[in-house]
């Protein structure tokens, strides 16, 4: 018969962001994504991203027969965010991995990049493109992704956006901050420059999820 599964297609221009709604990261999983799901877990989490998330549990917990439907599910999840058990088994988990829990409490315990320098818009405008492809190769130049098997991945590194599709931004804003322990040339900014496309008319914001498949 097979498995039962729910897929929640997500729009391709609705990058999840970071820290208060407002910041998307570019590098793998290490450091910064890690301190993300930490604050989701304590409630301080991006919106976008925990919609997201409790959208997906919650059809988990209906799939797992848990939950009768999707509404108890979701009372559920953001019961367990309250109550701090949901951040409590994350701390579990590690635990049982041999992991070090304090830095679940501190994130500063983690590695901390070098150099970070903040990328300020060049004009005023509406977000209405963003290259991913350019900015993960960027964030891998800045040492948090491989360009062969031989390299380190460097667990400080990637690049936080401040501004997405639809934000308006002021010229000078920060757009971007690069973490890295490397140089950083100004080939590398105007690359991400190029990333961005910035228009003087109006950029609706797109939607976060386009479709939900069972």
């Amino acid at each position: 018969k097979g498995i039962q599964s729910t897929v929640a297609v997500t729009s391709r221009n609705a990058y999840i962001f970071w820290s208060a709604g407002t910041r998307f990261v570019l590098c793998p999983i290490i450091a910064i994504p890690i301190i993300e799901a930490i604050n989701i877990l304590k409630g301080e989490g991006p919106k976008d991203l925990l919609n997201l998330c409790l959208e997906a549990g919650s059809h988990m917990l209906v799939q797992a027969k848990r939950c009768q439907n999707e509404a108890e599910a979701l009372q559920l999840l953001k019961q367990v965010i309250v109550d701090g058990s949901a951040l409590n088994k994350l701390k579990e988990m590690v635990y049982y991995q041999h992991g070090n829990i304090d830095v679940i409490d501190n994130p500063n315990l983690f590695k901390q990049a070098k150099i970070i320098l903040p990328v300020k818009a060049k004009k005023e405008g509406f977000v209405k493109e963003l290259e991913a492809k350019t900015l993960g190769i960027i964030s891998m130049k800045l040492g948090g992704g491989r360009l062969t098997k031989d390299d380190t991945i460097d667990h400080s590194a990637g690049i936080i956006l401040n501004k997405k599709i639809g934000d308006y931004c002021n010229s000078e804003d920060i757009l971007a901050y690069f973490y890295t322990d490397k140089e950083i040339d100004q080939e590398l900014i105007d690359e991400f420059y190029s990333a961005y496309q910035i228009v003087d008319f109006f950029v609706e914001k797109p939607t976060l999820i386009d479709e939900i498949l069972v």
